[in-house]
């Protein structure tokens, strides 16, 4: 017997589908799926990635009913066949004051309206989120107001491409005191701007699985509601209905139950226009995925559970973990014949080829005495004893963070105020003694050195200090101030050298004037590790020949399996984005520029 399946009339977003009860298990594999008890019969959302999944379910047994076929075709040329033509698309009609490739990405995010804008970092994709807007306004739609979300650093950024790209609207920067912060969102421009950290704190947070609505904090009640906000006491961003909402570096929504994604959600409210901007859509797996694809459409990538055992090749461990192996190659063409027409990723080596070739150096630095001492210790017993007398211990799951401290510095075991135990890093420092080493070896090339541990650019600090190199520092130490007046300072050639940590150094700055980064550690996610490079790595750098990346790695130590995962991790992310694959086609000619008719 066919099965046979039709917009549902009595649900127009939903898709009926009529078979035998030997079908059951099948359908239920595809996300949404229901039972309609009162009419007896399964329905799947009416969404592209349901047509797909049922097409890939039943094959040949599928019989299609005609308002269900017509909708198909409009999706198809209205939204899925254009994307597919944008996506890897190197130039469009638009503003001739934008790069190709940036006219091109514009086109695309107006196109699909929800989208991930993926284009390696450095690229402008802020520009081209601006443009696309405004691009879908002169259109005729309606995208204000928007919401902006993004790092803290990059506010004031946001704020000023703003007015140079759109400089007709109105901004508001959400920053300072809570009476500050109320006051711009309550100022109803045409733009909200605020950071991730700071959603939660005005914005309810939506309902996800098992994890209910949260209850207002002044009031505890979550029943008396209205448009999404506490009557009592209301959250100000669930009283604006956002037209737009743009979500920069959203990887930090990759958690569909962490706080900042739902409260996202339930800012987003039923806003038409979603912008999801990140260089690495995933930092970990595939799985993360979901929730930014949840985010742009609710409707087309409902349920995770089923998402994943359908489309994601899985074990389990001994110990029960989940271990994603990537996409199942059954399911490749399924996955991204879903998620390609929603996502645009450019590589800065095919559409920035003026800047400059990447060469990276790994320099071996071998452990000081008392680190290695220090550090053999720690790894076969849980503990180390100290030169202080202390024998500092360590669960297995704190284990690997005091490795990756011996492997850079020695250390000793503080108390502070609250009687907790820290491991402060002291002298010897196997890294910082190479470093010091190698500073004639710059020949005087402005330098940005990068490390985890805020404790190791201090350590570093004082030690430039003393020797008297002249030096700037970008920790989360600083305030917004003093960080621009140290990056404009660098950027003018005052000082040869910048330190940062990985975190503070790593979003939301430009530090072109270095053609070297020196990293001293390492991030355990491959997202910070590419967003720290790309400082140095994107528009303005190519007044340098080249840019090399040093590595200094403590061999034969936890780092040695730090740089094993970080690759694994990126294998992951070359297996969704198809890096490889495009910059083949581009080179080979098989991907063209497309020609386009004014």
């Amino acid at each position: 017997m066919a099965v046979e399946v039709e917009v549902d009339g009595r649900r127009p977003t939903r898709i009926s589908v009529l078979s035998e009860y030997r079908y059951k298990d099948l359908i239920k594999s595809i996300p949404g799926a229901s039972w309609a008890k009162e009419d007896g019969y399964w329905t799947v959302p009416l969404s592209w990635a349901s047509c797909l999944a049922l097409r890939e379910t039943f094959r040949t047994d599928l019989v299609i009913g005609p308002l269900l076929t017509a909708w198909a075709i409009e999706e198809r040329a209205t939204r899925i066949d254009p994307a597919m033509a944008l996506r890897e698309a190197l130039d469009a009609p638009g503003d001739e004051a934008l790069y190709p490739f940036q006219r091109a990405g514009v086109e695309f995010l107006a196109t699909v309206k929800r989208g991930i804008l993926a284009d390696q970092m450095g690229s402008g994709k802020t520009i081209q989120a601006i443009r696309a807007l405004k691009t879908l306004h002169d259109a005729g739609k309606d995208v204000f107001p928007v919401l902006v979300v993004c790092p803290n650093s990059m506010k004031r950024t946001w704020a000023r491409e703003i007015e140079k790209w759109w400089p007709e609207t109105t901004t508001a920067v959400v920053d300072g005191s809570a009476v500050k912060r109320r006051k711009a969102i309550d100022s109803r421009a045409d733009w909200t701007i605020i950071n991730w950290e700071g959603l939660r704190s005005h914005s309810r947070l939506a309902a996800f699985g098992s994890h209910s609505l949260s209850r207002c904090s002044e009031c505890g009640g979550t029943g008396s509601v209205t448009e999404g906000r506490c009557q009592v006491h209301p959250r100000e961003l669930n009283a604006i209905e956002f037209h737009s909402v743009i979500a920069d570096e959203c990887h930090r929504a990759k958690n569909p139950k962490s706080q900042q994604t739902l409260a996202l959600r339930a800012a987003s409210g039923d806003a038409e226009f979603r912008f999801a901007l990140t260089g690495t859509p995933i930092a970990n797996d595939p799985t993360e995925l979901w929730s930014l694809l949840h985010w742009l459409d609710p409707q087309e990538w409902p349920s995770k559970t089923r998402w994943v055992d359908r489309l994601i090749d899985f074990t389990f461990n001994v110990w029960g973990g989940m271990e994603i192996n990537g996409i199942k190659p059954t399911a490749e063409d399924e996955f991204h014949g879903t998620v390609d027409p929603r996502m645009r990723r450019m590589l800065k080596s095919v559409v920035l080829p003026f800047l400059p070739p990447i060469v990276h150096e790994r320099r071996d630095v071998d452990m000081h005495p008392k680190q290695a001492k220090a550090y053999q210790q720690m790894a076969e017993d849980l503990v180390a004893k100290l030169d202080s007398g202390v024998l500092l211990s360590a669960n297995p799951m704190v284990q690997v963070g005091r490795l990756m401290q011996f492997a850079s510095s020695y250390g000793d075991l503080t108390v502070d105020l609250d009687g907790a135990e820290h491991l402060t890093l002291l002298d010897p420092s196997s890294k910082i003694d190479a470093f010091m080493a190698d500073i004639d070896d710059f020949n005087g090339e402005s330098v940005v050195v990068f490390a985890e541990s805020r404790q190791l650019i201090n350590l570093l600090s004082d030690r430039m200090r003393t020797a008297g190199v002249r030096h700037g520092l970008i920790t989360g130490d600083q305030s917004t101030d003093q960080r621009t007046r140290t990056i404009d300072d660098f950027q003018k050639g005052d000082f040869q050298f910048v330190l940062c940590t990985i975190k503070a150094g790593g979003v939301g700055i430009t530090l072109t004037r270095a053609s070297i980064a020196v990293f001293l550690q390492r991030s355990w996610s491959p997202v910070d590790m590419d967003q720290a490079q790309a400082r140095i790595h994107r528009i303005g750098s190519e007044i340098h020949d080249s840019v090399l990346i040093v590595d200094y790695v403590a061999p034969g130590t936890v780092e040695e399996a730090q740089i094993w995962a970080l690759n694994r991790k990126r294998g992951m992310l070359e297996e969704i984005v198809r890096d490889k694959d495009l910059l083949r086609r581009m080179l080979t000619g098989e991907a063209r520029a497309d020609d386009f008719d004014d």
